[in-house]
């Protein structure tokens, strides 16, 4: 996932947050598939976000984000 799709998809959901990335950096992965072979398969993005109150809304955006996309998040409020 592009960077700019992450930036549509936080200010679309949170409006009113005012969240800002500070750092956005996608890690390859590998797997094991069925035949004992290394393969690549969706990366992890690790996200750092500066927000107010993101801990004050109950927000969980790590676990919230991979459900929504698919896509392995971890977020992280700096």
């Amino acid at each position: 996932m592009r960077r700019e799709i992450f930036d549509k998809i936080i200010t679309k959901l949170y409006p009113n947050q005012n969240i800002m990335v500070v750092d956005y950096r996608l890690m390859t992965r590998d797997e094991l598939n069925e035949n004992g072979e290394w393969v690549p398969c969706r990366p992890t993005i690790f996200v750092e976000v500066k927000c107010d109150d993101f801990d004050n809304k109950g927000i969980n955006l790590t676990d919230y984000l991979t459900k929504l996309t698919g896509f392995e998040f971890v977020v992280d409020k700096v």
